[in-house]
């Protein structure tokens, strides 16, 4: 008898709460699956098919009901959708949500269904749209802004925006080579779910997946046309050791470009009392000052400017793309809910980086006809910022192009009394940079053409 009550304890011990509910993808073999694909078919030709400038609120409903459909039910492991039908996302935005791993997070849980397949997929982010649509109307970027249904705007963007994902790609390969993170997050997921009754420990293992995020960054879904005119003004110091202080203004208008440099190596002191400081009248009495004047390719100085005027725009952070994670060997797949709940905790992080050779510089662009002029500032010459790194790079490409010869453009003489100097750190510049700056200002507004050179009047 005793022994008749202790076995019945252990089953009803082991059997699962009323209320706890219970969800598993399709098998292949049913037709509840092949339904599924056709449905999963057409949600899929329909995204592609939405115009960009179109309302998407439709179609975020259609992908919630799929969600919501026998073989896609799975999907409430995410607790709530990526794509929130209360506040649709712009069509711009779930496109390219879907492009970027949403299309493949939705049909995983159809690959679930078939034999043998273990690996699960998260979802990206939703990344916000920057486009005429979009934007407040008293956006800084909004004279630049296209339509989303102008094509030639987006046809523009293309190898923007193929340099963009190569710089955030670089990051992210960057923060994945030096930290550990990955490696944390799998063995705290399989820790946690290990503590849990062994029908848990999907869903325990899956929700810790869920709320583990590299906290990564990436650009709005961008529609804008380069800048092709007004100047673009850049001051600061480029270097460390070896360094040169400059100004530098770029009409984007001809491609006319003007350099004012004051270079110059960081003098230390070497007595005891002082050593290793920096000798400020030695650094500048071994200055060399020169102005050059000339002309960069037009194309890559557009580029360049588009990149600089974004590198401040603010970033989407989170999951980048979709993320394929295999499940960890003996977990029953099907995801378990019940009332009272089960609490998961998650990681997250992220990492940036500099260092003592990265220095500040300033920009200032000057549109035409006196409009309201955009000012801000860069990383020099990399950044753990994506956006910053890639506005580095293409004004090293644009710069690379320089051809020394009589300027198109006098310097904008009158522009540079509303640009500002960065500040410099100050164990490399103790007294600051104010007299070398309002130098290479001096330098410009006196310059003379060579023999031979003959500038336009404006």
């Amino acid at each position: 008898m005793l022994w008749s009550l202790l076995s019945l304890g252990v089953l009803l011990s082991a059997k699962p709460p009323s209320d706890e509910k219970v969800f598993v993808p399709c098998p292949l073999s049913t037709p509840e699956w092949a339904e599924a694909r056709e449905r999963f078919r057409a949600l899929d030709a329909r995204v592609e098919a939405l115009p960009d400038e179109d309302d998407a609120r439709s179609t975020v409903v259609a992908l919630g009901e799929v969600l919501k459909s026998r073989c896609f039910e799975m999907s409430r492991e995410e607790t709530s959708s990526p794509v929130s039908e209360e506040e649709p996302p712009p069509a711009l935005s779930l496109k390219a949500w879907w492009r970027q791993g949403g299309r493949a997070w939705v049909e995983s849980y159809l690959e679930l269904g078939k034999p043998e397949v273990r690996t699960v997929v998260l979802p990206p982010e939703v990344r916000p749209a920057l486009a005429r649509e979009t934007a407040a109307p008293d956006h800084r970027l909004a004279s630049l802004l296209c339509s989303a249904a102008d094509r030639e705007c987006a046809k523009q963007m293309v190898s923007w925006e193929v340099k963009a994902e190569a710089s955030f790609a670089r990051e992210r390969d960057r923060v994945a080579k030096t930290t550990d993170l990955d490696e944390k997050i799998a063995a705290r997921c399989v820790a946690e779910a290990r503590a849990k009754p062994a029908r848990w420990r999907y869903t325990s293992w899956r929700s810790c997946q869920r709320d583990s995020i590299s906290h990564g960054t990436q650009p709005p879904v961008i529609r804008m046309r380069m800048p092709t005119d007004g100047w673009l003004v850049m001051r600061g110091r480029r270097g460390h050791h070896s360094f040169c202080d400059e100004v530098r203004a770029y009409h984007l208008g001809t491609g006319t470009a003007w350099v004012s440099q004051s270079c110059s190596e960081l003098a230390l002191y070497e007595d005891d009392a002082r050593l290793g400081q920096v000798d400020v009248q030695a650094t500048d009495a071994a200055r060399s000052a020169r102005v050059a004047v000339g002309t960069v390719s037009l194309d890559l100085l557009r580029e360049m400017a588009r990149a600089v005027l974004l590198a401040d725009e603010p970033m989407a952070h989170g999951r980048a793309s979709a993320i394929s994670v295999p499940v960890p060997k003996g977990y029953r797949i099907e995801w378990r809910e019940r009332k009272s709940g089960l609490s998961s905790v998650g990681m997250g992080g992220g990492a940036g980086w500099f260092t003592s050779g990265q220095t500040r510089l300033t920009w200032t662009w000057f549109p035409p006809e006196r409009a309201e002029p955009l000012a801000g500032e860069l990383t020099w010459p990399d950044s753990s910022q994506p956006m910053e790194d890639l506005a580095d790079r293409l004004v090293v490409e644009a710069e690379e192009t320089f051809k020394q010869g009589c300027p198109a453009r006098l310097a904008p003489a009158a522009l540079l009394d509303f640009t500002q100097p960065p500040g410099v750190n100050r164990l490399d510049a103790p007294t600051g940079v104010a007299r070398p700056q309002d130098a290479l200002l001096t330098a410009l507004r006196t310059w003379q053409p060579p023999p031979g050179c003959s500038v336009p009047k404006e």
